[in-house]
């Protein structure tokens, strides 16, 4: 997947905001509409490849004496307030290793295009007339309106008295053709079945030590019982949510000069999670562990 690089991106920033008259004008001349400005990997799914990550996972009898430690918490049971649960025993089996696929993207989309504005530019109170690029401009005189009963009171009262000050003067500086940026960000944690998954999220937030594999088979090397559950998430599907999360033209533009829809992160991290069956007052269930940090999944 190529990139572009942060250096190369502030370099057209910087472009663009030292521009000269004459490029100003030049870059004006070279936009056009939105879609036909698209520059970025996100506009080319098909360009874009996905990388392959796992976790190493904690060896099986160091899970089970993890969650054997966390007893009825760990388990989800609340029944530790009653005496008489405490003396029963809770029976686990063997960890079973499985790994749950999680799509992890992130995206932004920057938008520099022109638009039409008109300001209101205010001049001091003995300013008479104004002259702009050998157009005259009328002096308007602003007449502020009282926002509340006590305004309106203090208005007319120095209305009355002859202290009301001068209303400010201004004139409108029309045909002004601004340049203008959207940027916005957008990330991903997904589930197998598309699903924004919280837990991941966190973490992955505490940096661990990925890996990153050429194929799902190198996550059976070592063990051939080892599980891949399905993906049901398609990188299509993937790249589409991203899309329409943060693609979005200006609500008001003339031209586009730039419009950069670039994936940053498209990865598809397998986390080890150690499924471990246990009995407890004839009563079974299964409790899922993070296979990297021995938390309690569900």
């Amino acid at each position: 997947m190529i990139l572009l690089e942060a250096g190369d991106r502030i370099d057209e920033i910087r472009r663009y905001l030292d521009a000269t008259l004459e490029e100003f004008q030049s870059l004006l001349e070279k936009a056009g509409g939105f879609d036909d400005t698209k520059v970025g990997n996100g506009w080319h799914p098909a360009s874009i490849k996905e990388t392959i990550s796992t976790v190493a996972p904690i060896p099986p009898s160091d899970i089970l004496e993890k969650v054997k430690s966390l007893r009825w918490r760990a388990l989800g049971m609340a029944l530790s307030n009653f005496p008489r649960t405490r003396t029963l025993k809770i029976e686990f089996e063997q960890p079973c290793l499985r790994y749950h696929p999680y799509w992890i993207a992130k995206a932004y989309h920057e938008c520099f295009f022109f638009r039409g504005a008109s300001y209101q530019v205010r001049t001091s109170e003995d300013v008479v007339a104004v002259e702009v690029e050998g157009k005259l401009r009328n002096l308007i005189l602003r007449d502020p309106k009282a926002s509340s009963y006590l305004e309106e009171f203090k208005k007319r009262l120095e209305k009355a008295t002859g202290l009301m000050p001068t209303s400010p003067r201004f004139f409108i500086l029309d045909g002004v053709t601004e340049l203008a940026m959207k940027h916005k960000e957008t990330s991903l944690c997904l589930d197998a079945h598309g699903r924004n998954d919280s837990q991941i999220e966190r973490f992955l937030r505490r940096k661990p030590p990925l890996q990153q594999i050429s194929s799902v088979d190198q996550l059976r090397r070592n063990n051939e019982s080892v599980e891949t559950m399905p993906l049901h998430e398609t990188r299509d599907s993937v790249i589409r949510r991203l899309s329409e999360a943060v693609v979005e033209p200006p609500k008001t533009f003339t031209r586009i000069l730039s419009n950069r829809f670039e994936i940053t992160q498209l990865m598809l991290l397998y986390l080890p999670v150690y499924e471990i069956r246990y009995q407890y007052a004839k009563k079974e269930g299964i409790a899922r562990v993070n296979g990297s940090t021995g938390e309690l999944l569900s």
